[in-house]
């Protein structure tokens, strides 16, 4: 499907958001760093510009994806995990919950069925989530990787803050997006700001990505964006990377954080490369950042949820994931593609599979 109506729609979908510009849009106030200028935030390596969007949206050749597709139901998550374990379920896209030294953690919620601003805008997914909202355990915890739609769902954030009360994590100038829509317990952070849980000893940093935030055009890049280090009692780590490029940055995780059990890395939406590659992981750079991060266990997310831009096969990573790894010469059982809903225990490093 390559006919012009769907870029015609999606540009007039952006010229129309261009108009719904509110006073409320969440922005971060404070000193200048080396990754905000005193207005906004921006990437420490190449990034596009607007006038590559433009390129991009015009030349896009979207390949059709299924309108639905039922996925076999998965047991129910455990409770919770005993000290000294970890166990990951993949609800759907960037929605992983982390089960770790007695603490539940979910990851960039969302249970929407369109991810944007209402009902009736946005991009609606073609799968259910593969955990439902009331089969989750006590969630303690809840990671927001960035402002973007499909990543903070305010309406999933609202249910969730209701039954579960979880504390939040999320990147600066998030938190007044949250509060007003009468979202609490939210600790905003800065790259390589930490906070530990003293209830289990686990303790959150959160590290730089390489992507882009904002809800509205021409309101972009007012919070921040970031990945986070989940780091247990035995020094052992997880790396939730959000939605994020490769980049140099990973160098800079890799020197701090030797001992990743886990990474959770994007594996989907990443065509055209010339385009997106500033912005989301393909499979081989995933495979890469595996390598780098010396993770013992890796899982893919991101992927096969919602047509956001689907200018590749709603499958297609699962092949480039399995070429990649061959091409790295790293076994299939090191980064593994979970099934919705799926839950698996991981083990130390070091051990066996």
């Amino acid at each position: 499907m390559s006919s012009l109506a769907p870029k015609i729609t999606i540009i007039s979908i952006k010229i129309l958001l261009a108009s719904w510009l509110i006073a409320c849009c969440a922005a971060y106030e404070g000193p200048s760093s080396d990754h905000f200028d005193g207005s906004k935030f921006f990437n420490n390596e190449s990034d596009h510009t607007f006038l590559d969007m433009i390129k991009w949206l015009w030349q896009m050749e979207i390949v059709e994806w299924p309108e639905w597709i039922e996925d076999p139901p998965q047991p129910k998550p455990l409770e919770r995990i005993e000290k000294g374990g970890l166990r990951l379920t993949y609800v759907n896209h960037a929605t992983v919950l982390i089960q770790i030294d007695g603490l539940n953690i979910l990851t960039d919620p969302i249970w929407s069925f369109r991810a944007g601003p209402s009902l009736w805008l946005g991009t609606k997914r073609v799968r259910a989530p593969g955990v439902r909202m009331d089969e989750l355990p006590s969630i303690h915890y809840i990671l927001i990787s960035h402002d973007h739609y499909d990543h903070l769902d305010l309406p999933t954030l609202r249910k969730i803050a209701n039954s579960h009360h979880p504390i939040i994590l999320a990147g600066l100038g998030t938190k007044s997006l949250l509060a007003e829509s009468g979202i609490d317990n939210i600790i905003e952070m800065d790259w390589w700001q930490s906070y530990t849980a003293e209830d289990a000893g686990v303790k959150f940093t959160c590290v730089p990505a390489r992507h882009g935030s904002g809800r509205w055009p021409f309101r972009e890049n007012k919070t921040i964006w970031v990945g986070f280090i989940i780091e247990d009692l035995m020094g052992q780590q997880i790396y939730f990377a959000g939605d994020t490029a490769f980049g140099k940055f990973l160098n800079s995780i890799a020197e701090r954080f030797g001992n990743i059990r886990l990474a959770i890395l994007p594996i989907g939406n990443y065509e055209k490369r010339w385009f997106m590659k500033t912005q989301h992981m393909n499979p081989d750079d995933a495979v890469r950042a595996h390598i780098l991060l010396g993770a013992s266990q890796s899982v893919g997310i991101h992927f096969g949820t919602f047509a956001e831009h689907p200018e590749q096969a709603i499958d297609a990573h699962e092949k480039d994931l399995a070429e990649a790894l061959e091409k790295y010469d790293i076994p299939p059982s090191r980064f593994w593609i979970l099934k919705f809903g799926e839950g698996r225990d991981i083990r130390g490093k070091g051990q066996s599979l």
